[in-house]
């Protein structure tokens, strides 16, 4: 067995080891593996366990009802080693528990929702074989219902995607990038040296935010409007804060503006206010009062476009409370809006 590279920790991952004294149990060039043997096969993926608990990982194997594995594990004093009574016998062969299936059919359905970048493409094999074995042990297991039970939103065509392996591929390996960019309000190309940090989804859009040369500073490019990219011969500038999985904590969307995180405070009606209340619209979100005229919620947000946009979408169920910039550019916005019903 190939050695990992890793300590597995003992408690968790269980079914990694009964894969393993599977192996074992199986294991034709190496039949009736005594306690010592399954210890050193296991040791072999850096699970170091003592002689009770493979003993009490065999007894799982063989009774416990919830698993279903009723493995025919027999100890041969002849031999002084373990073997399964069927020769037929193995876990690789145990179907698909109904549960396993509908748990299998929910990971594949919102798998696919994700198709389309290179990067995945291998995983997507994997899970095509997963969709496979499901239907096939669906028409043995289930079938009152001939359709996929669960509905997620679909993803629209999103221009940008095929750019996701190369910049994928050059955050993880920090390879600094030449990018040719064209912005929808503006027909003149623009070029960047540009050190990649990460890639940021946001309603079916995709995103990449780095350091660019050009500007001297953080910029978050769009991946639909990236013309072409090239790698740049160049030390990689890290990315200079704590964690750059937190850049976007305190916002809606992508937009970065210098305002800072405000306290967003917001009025909701009863009726929007029960939606709210169970889907919040953001991590940061704390509800100060909930009364019969409404609930007054708070956010620790940074103001942006996007911010706007969500508050626009509730109409008349929201009031902006503070800050009051923030109840301002509302205003303007609403009132340029009611402009074009005139």
């Amino acid at each position: 067995m190939e050695k990992r590279l890793f300590t597995m920790p003992v408690g968790k991952f269980p079914f990694m080891r009964y894969k393993v004294i599977n192996e074992c149990l199986t294991n034709k060039r190496k039949p009736y593996p005594s306690i010592k043997d399954i210890q050193q096969a296991l040791a072999d993926y850096d699970i170091h366990v003592e002689k009770r608990a493979i003993e009490g990982d065999m007894e799982t194997m063989r009774y416990d009802k919830r698993l279903g594995y009723f493995s025919p594990i027999q100890y041969s004093h002849k031999h002084r080693g373990y073997y399964y009574t069927d020769p037929d016998y193995t876990l690789d062969k145990l179907p698909l528990s109904s549960e396993e299936i509908e748990a299998f059919e929910v990971i594949v359905e919102s798998f696919k929702r994700f198709r389309g970048a290179e990067i995945l493409k291998q995983v997507e094999g994997m899970f095509d074989k997963l969709d496979k074995v499901i239907m096939q042990q669906l028409k043995t297991k289930r079938s009152r219902v001939s359709y996929p039970v669960v509905d997620f939103e679909k993803v629209p065509y999103s221009k940008g995607v095929e750019h996701f392996d190369k910049l994928y591929q050059a955050i993880i390996k920090q390879q600094p990038l030449h990018i040719l960019y064209k912005k929808f309000d503006n027909d003149k190309v623009s070029e960047h040296i540009f050190h990649p940090y990460l890639l940021k989804e946001y309603k079916f859009r995709w995103y990449l935010l780095g350091y660019s040369e050009k500007r001297r500073g953080k910029l978050i490019l769009a991946l639909d409007r990236i013309e072409s990219i090239s790698n740049v011969k160049m030390a990689f500038k890290p990315y200079k804060g704590n964690d750059v999985q937190k850049y976007f904590d305190h916002t809606i969307g992508i937009t970065i503006n210098n305002t800072g995180v405000k306290e967003i405070r917001l009025w909701f009606s009863p009726l929007q206010g029960n939606y709210i209340k169970t889907q919040h619209l953001h991590a940061t979100q704390k509800i100060v009062s909930d009364t019969d005229e409404g609930i007054v919620v708070t956010l620790q947000l940074i103001p942006n476009y996007e911010l706007l946009q969500m508050l626009l979408s509730f109409g008349a169920q929201v009031k902006v409370l503070e800050p009051e910039s923030l109840r301002n550019e509302l205003k303007e916005m609403l009132k340029e809006n009611l402009e074009l019903y005139r």
